[in-house]
C-alpha cells in the first residue's frame, strides 16, 4: 500500500528537500544527484524541486550558500574569541579547517564552473567585512585605520589563497618534488599567508605587523 504524504508547509518543504539534497551532495557528490532522486528523498513530487529551486544548479547554490554561511558564523566566533579583534591567523585557521573537508571543495568547484550567480550580491558576507572593520577600529582606538578597501583586499587574498591551495596545493607540492601528505607544509603556507595579510592589513595604519 502506498503511503500518503504528509501535508507540510511551503516553508517545510522547502527546508527538507535542501537538507534532503545536503545530504545526498555530500555522499555522491554534486555530479552524481538528480532532482528526482532529491525528490524521492524528501518524499515529495519532481515537480516541487523545481517549483522552488528552478534549476539543478541552483539548488546546488543554495546547499553551498548554507555552507558558506556556516563558515562565516565560524569566522565570526573566532572574531569573538579573539574580543572582537580578527586576527589573520585566526582567519585562515578557519578556511583551512574548512577547506580540509574535500566534499565541500567539491561542492564549492562544481557551483563555481556552472554558476548562474555571477556578481550576486551577498548581504551575509558585507554583514561579516563589517564585522572585521568594527573590530580592527575598536582595537586601533583613535589610531589610524585600515581602509574599507585594504580590508576587503585582504579578505580576498586570504580567500583566493586558501581556496588555491587546497584545490591545487597537493598537486604543486608534488610538482616541486615535495611530499604532499606532509602537514608541516600547510602548516607553513597557513603561517606564512597569515603573515603577509596582516602585513597588508597594517599598512595603511602606521603600525608594525603582527608578530
Amino acid at each position: 500500500m502506498t503511503s500518503r504524504r504528509r501535508r507540510r508547509s511551503p516553508e517545510e518543504s522547502r527546508a527538507e528537500l535542501l537538507a534532503a539534497a545536503a545530504r545526498l551532495i555530500r555522499e555522491r557528490g554534486p555530479d552524481n544527484v538528480s532532482l528526482r532522486q532529491i525528490a524521492a528523498a524528501a518524499g515529495v513530487a519532481h515537480g516541487l524541486v523545481t517549483h522552488y529551486f528552478g534549476t539543478y544548479a541552483a539548488l546546488v547554490r543554495e546547499v553551498l550558500m548554507a555552507e558558506n554561511d556556516r563558515i562565516e558564523e565560524r569566522v565570526r566566533e573566532r572574531i569573538s574569541a579573539e574580543r572582537g579583534v580578527p586576527t589573520a591567523a585566526g582567519i585562515t585557521r578557519v578556511l583551512f579547517d574548512t577547506l580540509a573537508d574535500e566534499r565541500y571543495l567539491r561542492l564549492f568547484v562544481w557551483a563555481e564552473m556552472h554558476a548562474d550567480y555571477r556578481g550576486a550580491a551577498r548581504p551575509e558576507l558585507v554583514e561579516l567585512m563589517d564585522a572585521i572593520e568594527a573590530g580592527i577600529r575598536a582595537a586601533l582606538a583613535g589610531r589610524r585605520v585600515p581602509s574599507r578597501s585594504r580590508i576587503e583586499a585582504v579578505a580576498l587574498i586570504g580567500l583566493s589563497a586558501a581556496y588555491g591551495f587546497a584545490i591545487g596545493g597537493r598537486s604543486w607540492l608534488a610538482g616541486m618534488a615535495h611530499d604532499p601528505d606532509d602537514p608541516a607544509h600547510e602548516a607553513e603556507f597557513r603561517v606564512q599567508l597569515a603573515a603577509m595579510m596582516g602585513a597588508h592589513m597594517v599598512e595603511e595604519s602606521g603600525l608594525e605587523p603582527p608578530e
